[in-house]
């Protein structure tokens, strides 16, 4: 068995903010979170480790949110997933089992809703092609698994199975696209680590969801969306030399209802808004937000979710400094390109 630890994290600042940072080979953010807290809240400590057992990929991610040995048990939070690829119906798939504590999950208008205990096993395929300049990427899941988590209309812990089948057909339509001749980079791209595909294109999506529970308990839905992305500049001059733009309504048509909160349909109306802008030199303004269309939800014409952030890019890396509204949280982050 081989180990190593990718990812660490750190709570360190005290007083009103509690600062987490973490890193690996690609990725370093630091999250602020306006929360007050008490001097043994200041600290913390997460951590990443990946690794093989035999011919699995193993990964494992811990993390203690305060110090304080009252609040051990409240504050500990672990997942452990166990992934390898094999064959199955002449395909690759990648076969996972997993097992978590105290997993936290975003559900949009809904909010933020907890996984107290889960363990379970994945069958999901993902399969990318590309015709007639049509990017294609499909992916089909079932998963088996066996949760206990907040329940759907109450703060109350319920105890479920779930099965679940799902399917998405995603698909970005080059419409008036002018493409790289070729993907070599010489020294005039001092911002980016391969030439930018510039134009307008259409992306697409189809998707399906099944999950069935204890006691017959089930929702489902089909959802579709499509949206234009137009995308200008070469990102090689000092000022304004790249812009990004995208628009994406997704709409489902939903049944049923979940036991549990954290995995609930909701927004059946959304709209995604990306934009991206070079202002000088290596300073980009990039923001992206889905704002709910749903007439039912009580957050009708909010940001669901959210992000602003102002990075300095450059080819090999890029740091950036972030704000999330919709939950209030901001921080800085670093990337590297060119690693897996």
């Amino acid at each position: 068995m081989i180990l190593s630890v990718e990812k660490i994290q750190l709570l360190t600042i005290p007083g009103v903010y509690k600062t987490s940072f973490f890193f690996n080979s690609s990725n370093f953010s630091i999250l602020l979170e306006s929360d007050k807290l008490k001097f043994e809240d200041n600290f913390g400590f997460k951590s990443q480790i990946k690794g093989k057992v035999s011919n699995w990929d193993l990964e494992i991610v811990n993390q203690i949110n305060t110090l304080d040995t009252s609040k051990i048990s409240d504050a500990l939070r672990s997942k452990l997933i166990l992934k390898k690829e094999i064959d199955f119906l002449n395909a690759k798939w990648d076969k996972s089992f997993y097992g978590v504590y105290r997993d936290r999950v975003w559900n949009g208008s809904i909010g933020e809703a907890e996984i107290y205990t889960g363990y379970g096993s994945k069958l999901e395929k993902k399969h990318t092609w590309e015709v007639n300049g049509i990017k294609n990427t499909e992916v089909l899941s079932f998963g088996l698994a066996h949760l206990k988590a907040e329940a759907l209309i109450s703060k109350n812990l319920v105890d479920s199975l779930k099965g679940s089948l799902f399917y998405s057909l995603d698909q970005n339509i080059p419409l008036i696209v002018d493409k790289p001749k070729d993907k070599i980079i010489d020294r005039s791209y001092e911002y980016i680590y391969e030439p930018i595909k510039k134009g307008l294109s259409l992306n697409t999506r189809l998707a399906a969801s099944y999950s069935l529970y204890n006691d017959g308990e089930h929702q489902e839905y089909i959802g579709l969306g499509f949206g234009p992305e137009l995308i200008l500049g070469d990102l090689k001059n000092k000022t304004f030399d790249y812009t990004r733009i995208s628009f994406f309504p997704f709409y489902k048509f939903n049944n049923g209802d979940s036991v549990f909160k954290f995995d609930q349909i909701s927004d059946k109306f959304t709209l995604n808004i990306d934009f991206d802008q070079q202002l000088f030199g290596p300073i980009i303004l990039k923001s992206n937000g889905t704002l709910n269309l749903d007439g039912h939800s009580n957050d009708y014409g909010k940001f669901i979710n959210s992000k602003i952030s102002l990075n300095w890019k450059k080819r090999s890396y890029e740091f950036g400094i972030f704000y999330q509204p919709h939950n209030q949280a901001g921080g800085i982050s670093f990337k590297l390109f060119g690693f897996k």
